[in-house]
């Protein structure tokens, strides 16, 4: 009986003692992830006007580009591809920046329009692993955002 008392305290106090640490952990990375990116309209609109666009006409054709319920959309692929490390934040953007400003229409729920994204930046077939990765991805939004 007393080791099993031994051990429920010691349960115990590894739980309290690790509760804060974890607390905090998971609080700086939700303050991280809000504090660092930009809507998807305003970084295409920077991106645009990066590239040689006057600010406004930028902000007008990205706006024009990007719906508010695709804004949501977009977020959610960019940070998915970003966090599977298929493709960066900033590559997304250039190549949304690109077919903002030839005025393309885009389905991020659609797998075909995810595989060419990603083939078109990285220039490259995409392997299998990320072909399974962009078919989940686009169920999902499928899902979603029907």
């Amino acid at each position: 009986m007393h080791k099993q008392n031994f051990i429920t305290v010691t349960l115990i106090i590894t739980g309290l003692a690790l509760n804060p640490v974890m607390g905090e952990t998971a609080e700086r990375r939700i303050g991280f992830s809000t504090v660092n990116h930009h809507s998807v309209v305003s970084s295409i609109a920077k991106v645009l006007h990066n590239r040689g666009l006057e600010e406004d006409a930028a902000k007008a054709i990205a706006s024009e580009f990007v719906s508010e319920e695709e804004n949501s959309l977009l977020e959610m692929v960019i940070c998915l591809l970003e966090n599977h490390d298929i493709v960066t934040r900033e590559e997304v953007l250039a190549y949304l920046g690109q077919a903002a400003l030839h005025k393309q229409k885009l389905d991020f729920k659609s797998y075909d329009q995810l595989i060419g994204m990603v083939e078109k930046i990285k220039q490259n077939p995409t392997e299998e692993n990320t072909r399974k990765k962009l078919s989940e991805l686009a169920k999902v939004t499928r899902q979603l955002f029907a």
